[in-house]
């Protein structure tokens, strides 16, 4: 039976996606800060084999001791992240900007160097979220932003220098998902958020946004072997489609498609290349 690690598991999209994988039989191992979630999310997933992790993703310290159970691994998806500070900069603390790329990004990172042996023998595969402002600008969600075009090109890199070992990495635009972490930008109010990213908030809330299963099933598809030959890729999960075989195809075949990149049609080939 196959086995993943899922950060951010007990709730929002890390949940949906581990209630997918289980109940597609797949062992879970679920990561997470909070106790009571994190024992509550476990203990409602279809089937059988699986297990918590509480710890913080940020922390160094905390993931040798925390994968010392672990005999095996298969996948691994990194869905932990918050999204505060909210407001222009210098409305902010330094300190506050740089916990949220500690979690985003550097928890995201210390995951996969943690499973990566795990990952390495089982052949297994990754698959990391993209998020607002990963692919355009997020104004007044500075760290967010930030941290999260950071996965992506994580994500790139490392799928470029696992592909020898067989290890595929991929990230995932799961679109706008109705969970509490847009609940800090209702919180912060359209003087902090933005009035136009205030607004649209509230009509995703109201009319209950994409939903997060969308995303889950769009990475249980990745960590499966229907996507041999598909990594280095960022790919919605709303908007691109996916399940399509000739899309599928690009995927595997076009070296730039669903990739960060410049536009340019000076440079931009001869930039690749290098």
């Amino acid at each position: 039976m196959s086995r993943v690690l899922v950060t951010g598991g007990s709730m929002g999209i890390g949940r949906a996606v581990a209630v997918e994988l289980a109940g597609r039989g797949w062992q879970v191992a679920v990561v997470a800060r909070g106790a009571e979630a994190l024992e509550e999310t476990v203990a409602s997933l279809p089937g059988e084999g699986h297990s918590a992790v509480q710890l913080d993703v940020s922390d160094p310290e905390a993931w040798p001791g925390a994968l010392s159970g672990l005999e095996s691994l298969d996948g691994l998806v990194c869905a932990a992240a918050v999204s505060t500070p909210i407001g222009g900069i210098g409305t902010y603390s330094p300190q506050e900007f740089k916990r949220t790329l500690e979690i985003n990004l550097f928890g995201t990172w210390l995951a996969i160097n943690a499973c990566l042996p795990l990952l390495r023998e089982s052949r297994g595969s990754v698959v990391t979220f993209s998020g607002g402002g990963a692919t355009s600008p997020l104004p007044r969600f500075d760290a967010y932003a930030t941290s999260k075009a950071a996965v992506v090109r994580l994500t790139e890199n490392l799928a470029r220098e696992l592909a020898g070992d067989g290890v595929r990495l991929n990230s995932v635009a799961p679109g706008f998902v109705v969970t509490r972490m847009h609940d800090a930008t209702v919180e912060a109010g359209p003087d902090a958020a933005g009035s136009g990213y205030f607004e649209t908030t509230q009509r995703q809330v109201e009319e209950g946004g994409v939903p997060p299963e969308r995303a889950a099933e769009l990475v249980a598809f990745l960590l499966s072997p229907d996507a041999e030959g598909i990594t280095g890729k960022l790919i919605s999960a709303p908007w691109d489609p996916w399940e399509d075989e000739d899309f599928r195809a690009r995927l595997r075949s076009e070296p730039d498609l669903a990739t960060l990149r410049r536009i340019d049609d000076q440079f931009f080939t001869a930039a690749r290349e290098r």
